[in-house]
């Protein structure tokens, strides 16, 4: 026999908690429908150990790529007009993920006891954001929850589809890296030392290259030391300025500043921006309140601090787009239809239009900018290792001239 912790509604509908004993999951959800309660959650409960692993590496709360699976499952059982208590009693059964279905249960039981989905939800904001949250509040009181879901999970979905497409644009880049690295290691550690002692042997002088690569090898220690000096000095520098704002300001306006990758990084900026604060739009959100929740989910602190000035602008009564014209760093056409969404009243359809348009950019930017790189790369790396080669090369023929003595 085994125990069970359970959740039931009674005939009344209060959640009632418990445990209960039974061979299995079956038997105990058949002693409950005995008892009159309608089974919600039955989990064994195992006995408690001192250490685990899974302990060890568990998360605190679903991934970003978890909620907008959620939020996506979510708004599709909205959308065919399920009540809302259902749909979250659905996703709490259903749901692939342990920390999902785990969520969900926690926001089935708030709703249950009276509270709005948006103040269910506000529990865990630090899962959720400013932005979700808004949208989704505005939702409720225009009464379509169902759109608002769609919005959020389209926004949700498109951040990590670009957080994707940069890391997968990464991957090759790095490997060439570290084959490098590794290929010039086995050189240096196991064919230099091999030959070295031949010369020194002999009494002969040492090839200059292959000298080279002996000194390389004996300042090793100043090396590792120059590169952890930089990582630690880098690694203070991002602590440094993330306390100190205005030096933030300067260094993320030093990036915008780039050749090539600085328009990538605004387009990219822009884009979350306007997908933002076209889908809180769309939902009913007031503008200023969309304003300051689309300035928030911007990463660069030149960009947010610049949109700062363009909120001020409108709160005064200024028009967006003539505000979004004096930020130098937002790409002109953002400005140029964002005025045309105000002239038609239309600016979260023009908005979202516009993220879209800045995304393919930023993706058609970071393929072209890795295709690129890639090649360069190549050369780079086959002139190292073939340099280390050659060197090799000439120190073996070298012993041979040695041997012919």
């Amino acid at each position: 026999m085994s125990m069970f912790s359970y959740r039931a509604y009674s005939a009344e509908g209060d959640l009632v908690e418990g445990e209960i004993e039974a061979r299995s999951r079956e038997e105990a959800e058949e002693q409950l429908w005995g008892r009159g309660v309608t089974p919600f959650t039955v989990q064994e409960k195992r006995a408690a150990t001192n250490f685990s692993l899974g302990g060890l590496f568990s998360k605190s709360g679903p991934s970003a790529a978890e909620i907008a699976s959620f939020t996506r499952e979510f708004a599709t059982l909205e959308e065919a007009d399920l009540p809302l208590d259902n749909s979250l009693r659905i996703l709490a059964q259903q749901s692939a993920s342990p920390a999902v279905r785990a969520l969900a249960e926690e926001i089935l039981r708030r709703v249950v006891d009276g509270a709005s989905l948006s103040d269910a939800l506000n529990a865990r904001a630090e899962l959720f954001g400013a932005d979700y949250l808004n949208i989704i509040r505005a939702g409720e009181t225009m009464g379509n929850v169902a759109q608002s879901l769609i919005d959020i999970a389209d926004m949700l979905e498109r951040r990590l589809e670009m957080r994707a497409k940069i890391q997968s644009g990464l991957v090759y880049p790095a490997l060439l890296i570290v084959l490098a690295i590794g290929s010039t290691g086995v050189v240096i550690g196991t064919l230099v030392p091999s030959i070295a002692p031949i010369f020194a042997d002999n009494g002969k002088p040492m090839p200059k290259g292959l000298q080279f690569i002996i000194d390389l090898q004996g300042a090793w220690p100043l090396i590792l030391g120059g590169v952890v000096a930089l990582g630690a000095g880098l690694y203070g520098l991002k602590r440094y300025a993330a306390a100190n704002p205005p030096l933030q300001i300067k260094l993320d306006r030093a990036l915008l500043d780039l050749p090539y990758a600085g328009d990538i990084i605004a387009k990219f900026q822009a884009a979350r921006f306007a997908r933002t604060l076209g889908a809180m739009s769309r939902a009913g959100v007031p503008l200023l309140q969309g304003l300051e929740s689309a300035r928030a989910v911007v990463s660069n602190a030149h960009f947010r601090a610049e949109l700062a000035g363009a909120i001020e602008s409108v709160r005064s009564g200024g028009a967006l787009s003539s505000a979004l014209e004096q930020i130098d760093a937002f790409p002109l056409a953002a400005a140029q239809m964002t005025r045309i969404g105000e002239e038609v009243a239309k600016l979260d359809e023009l908005l979202l239009r516009l993220a879209t348009m800045f995304e393919r950019q930023t993706q058609r930017g970071i393929e072209r900018a890795v295709g690129l790189i890639t090649p360069i790369l190549t050369i780079l790396i086959a002139a190292v290792v073939g340099g280390l080669v050659m060197t090799v090369m000439d120190a073996v023929l070298g012993i041979n001239e040695l041997a012919g003595q």
